[in-house]
């Protein structure tokens, strides 16, 4: 109970921290937004000074009072402040309220269940690498996942929330950043285009679909959408206003955590000071808060990029490689990587990007989610919950004809807009690294229901946002949290439904418990966070670990791990059917020949050393899973 008390009260005390800076130093700001803003920016600036207290030298968990210091002094901070009053909504308002409500409870049960498979980038290294750092009891390279290189200003965060409750208090603020990030949105909201307008903009960003279900999850892409897309906003409104000039520093301190909590971060950085450099010129004024809100970005974000500089060489690695190099990387593995990002969305063919299908590649961000999320993008598969939805795109549709010649700042943002469109389209078309335009269209759909010229246009609108809403919560609750309530309300525990619905989950029990000294490899398997033993991703496609190009023949791989310190092999079979045959067949006592073609191929030669260690007697079997025909997994001990 008092872990879930330091949680809760971190979450809740988040805004008391920077609330009285943001009514003496941010102008006219409406209550509701300075809350939310001061939320967001908060939990943002936890997880930053918490990079600093994992460098030093005293242990993570020495530092587990610093979550509780946040929450005492935000929570008086906030009594003292005066904290602002709100009145319920009435009549058709109350809709907007209902939803946000729903909104909060579809994501407090995703995050009190257990991740499942869809959670993939949860389990694989959002909530792995700080539980890895946890346990460690520093912040360190983790030469086997190089996202533990990416900034993790939100990640962080898992730290204290694994630290004092386990993976669901980790997950909860995922369920702050939704509240304050609503909060927000309907505070700027109500200040530019009214109480009413600003229901529907709560409404637009809640009922994307990615949003509500990603708010459940250890994702980070819906609070790293919050402080690009209202970062950008306010910087953006500063420009164009002198009455909002006292925003561009919380639009430079929103933005710079965006750097600090995913690499795209730096695309919304580059692009909103662009854009308002290009308003402060035109007005000839502006030029000292532009000015002031670049450093404060830049003093937020630059940790993360000094530490990777110190790590390997590289600020932004792996990427960029060919370009800025980084050690335990090549070319090779930068290939692969770069391969992957170009499968999302549409538009590359071959070796280039069709540029023809760019408008196809927007579109298809509301009707075609299955390109723009893993897994089987290539083909088109995925899972709906992915999308961001009809009224999102609509919105950005209707901006862009009405708000174009529009009052300030709405011209520079659709400029922001389209252009952060492009650099997506250009990069990497995955939907969640979309979400930090999801707040800017909120708003404007707000700004869109304000204009009186048009009923047909208000009624549009609120029939695209109520009907998204509607289908999200319908979706998002058949596609998950049908399935998560029983185990939140206790009727399935836990571990019966994590070895429901994630097929490592028995393997990871068995290896917990066998392995006793060494550690495991894991072969295109890579949800160690369900381990609490020692482990390794261990294809090549990940690290220059394993020295691959120096191993001939099983004996020398079995040398190699056992001299890196490996005990036990685990080999996920169920992406190769030929694979399943071939250890199938080891398993039962027959021979089989080396594949000529796959020892060649540098990414899939692993199999043929532990297909040969197999069989020489240098790796015994302990266990297969699945039919043993056809192993869908198997753990495999060195000798």
């Amino acid at each position: 109970m008092l872990g879930w008390l330091v949680v809760a009260g971190t979450i809740a005390g988040a805004p008391g921290v920077l609330l009285p800076i943001l009514r003496r130093h941010a102008g006219s700001l409406d209550p509701a937004a300075g809350v939310g803003l001061a939320g967001l920016a908060s939990l943002g600036l936890l997880g930053t000074l918490t990079l600093f207290l994992g460098l030093g030298p005293i242990p993570l968990r020495s530092w587990s009072f610093v979550p509780v210091v946040w929450a005492v002094a935000g929570i008086l901070l906030w009594i003292r402040s005066d904290p602002p009053r709100f009145s319920l909504p009435r009549g058709a308002d109350a809709a907007g309220l209902l939803l946000a409500s729903v909104a909060l409870l579809i994501a407090l049960v995703g995050a009190l269940a257990p991740c499942d498979s869809l959670d993939w980038d949860s389990l694989s290294y959002h909530l792995a690498v700080p539980k890895l750092w946890l346990e460690s009891g520093r912040i360190e390279r983790i030469p086997f996942i190089h996202h533990s290189n990416f900034p993790f200003a939100v990640d962080n965060l898992y730290i204290w929330g694994l630290a004092w409750v386990g993976e669901s208090g980790a997950k909860l603020f995922n369920v702050g950043f939704l509240l304050y990030g609503m909060l927000a949105i309907f505070g700027l909201s109500r200040g530019l285009a009214g109480s009413r307008a600003a229901w529907w903009s709560v409404a637009l960003f809640a009922g994307m679909p990615l949003v509500l279900w990603e708010s459940g999850t250890g994702y980070i892409d819906v609070a790293h959408g919050l402080f690009a897309g209202l970062g950008a906003f306010l910087l953006l409104s500063a420009m164009a206003s002198e009455s909002r000039r006292g925003w561009a520093w919380i639009g430079g301190l929103l933005l710079g955590l965006a750097a600090g909590s995913k690499y795209t971060g730096l695309q919304a950085v580059g692009i909103a000071f662009l854009v308002a450099l290009a308003l402060a010129w035109r007005a000839r004024a502006g030029g000292r808060a532009w000015v002031a809100a670049l450093a404060v970005c830049i003093a937020v974000a630059a940790p993360w990029y000094v530490r990777n500089v110190a790590w390997s060489g590289n600020p932004v690695f792996p990427f960029f490689y060919e370009r800025l190099g980084g050690s335990g990387w090549d070319e090779r593995r930068a290939e692969i990587y770069r391969r992957e990002q170009q499968t999302f969305g549409v538009g590359w063919i071959g070796e280039g990007l069709d540029k023809t299908a760019f408008g196809h590649a927007v579109l298809g961000l509301a009707y075609q989610p299955g390109r723009y999320v893993n897994p089987g993008q290539a083909e088109g598969r995925g899972f709906p919950i992915g999308a961001v939805g009809v009224a999102a795109v609509a919105c950005l549709a209707l901006a862009t004809l009405l708000l174009a010649r529009g009052a300030a700042p709405w011209p520079a943002v659709l400029v922001y807009l389209w252009l952060s469109l492009g650099a997506w389209f250009l990069l990497s078309q995955q939907s969640r690294y979309i979400l930090g335009l999801a707040p800017v269209l909120a708003l404007a759909a707000g700004e869109l229901l304000a204009d009186g010229r048009s009923r047909l246009l208000q009624a549009t609108m609120r029939t695209a946002a109520a009907g998204q809403a509607a289908y999200s919560v319908a979706l998002v609750y058949l596609f998950v949290a049908s399935s998560q309530i029983p185990v939140v309300l206790g009727a399935v525990s836990r571990a019966e439904y994590v070895s429901a619905r994630v097929p490592f989950a028995r393997p990871a029990t068995d290896i917990n418990h066998l392995v006793q000294k060494g550690k495991v490899a894991l072969y295109d398997e890579v949800f160690g966070f369900l381990l609490d033993v020692p482990y390794v991703w261990a294809n090549p496609g990940h690290s220059t670990l394993i020295p691959y190009d120096d191993l001939q023949d099983g004996s020398q791989f079995a040398e190699a791990m056992r001299a890196l310190g490996f005990s036990h092999v685990y080999v996920n079979l169920a992406y190769d059917g030929s694979r399943r045959a071939r250890y199938a067949a080891v398993f039962n006592g027959a021979r089989v020949p080396r594949d000529e073609d796959q020892f060649r191929n540098w990414e899939l030669k692993w199999s043929e050393l532990c297909l040969e260690a197999l069989q020489l007697g240098e790796l015994a079997p302990i266990r297969a899973y699945g039919d043993p025909e056809k192993p869908m997994a198997v753990l495999l001990a060195f000798r």
